[in-house]
């Protein structure tokens, strides 16, 4: 058994919030969980007091579609710059596949997520 810190008692204490949230147990109950659960020193204690509220659901983060977009236009609009003032100076080396390689990488999310 191991030990449990406050990270650990705080997901617990979430989970019984939700779960009053969602009705599944009253405030009575919430109180008294809230309390075992701050009292508990080990995972099987914690365990005890959350277990039967069923599986936590995993929260998809609304942030991330705005991110992309973000990062998109990132992308385009210094990409751009940089093509337009390398045609403009003469051309010559290539120099903004350094600025497209740089702002593309947060792109390569796609690819691991």
């Amino acid at each position: 058994m191991t030990r449990v810190g406050d990270l650990e008692r705080e997901a617990a204490r979430a989970r019984l919030v939700e779960a009053y949230a969602a009705g599944r147990i009253d405030a009575p109950e919430l109180e008294s969980r809230a309390e075992a659960v701050w009292g508990a020193a080990r995972s099987a204690d914690l365990a005890a007091v959350v277990d039967d509220l069923g599986e936590e659901e995993p929260v998809s983060s609304p942030g991330a579609g705005r991110r992309f977009v973000r990062d998109v236009l990132v992308f385009l609009i210094c990409g751009a710059i940089a093509v337009v003032a390398w045609h403009v100076t003469g051309r010559g080396f290539f120099w903004p596949v350094w600025v497209l390689v740089y702002t593309g990488l947060p792109l390569l999310r796609l690819w691991r997520d």
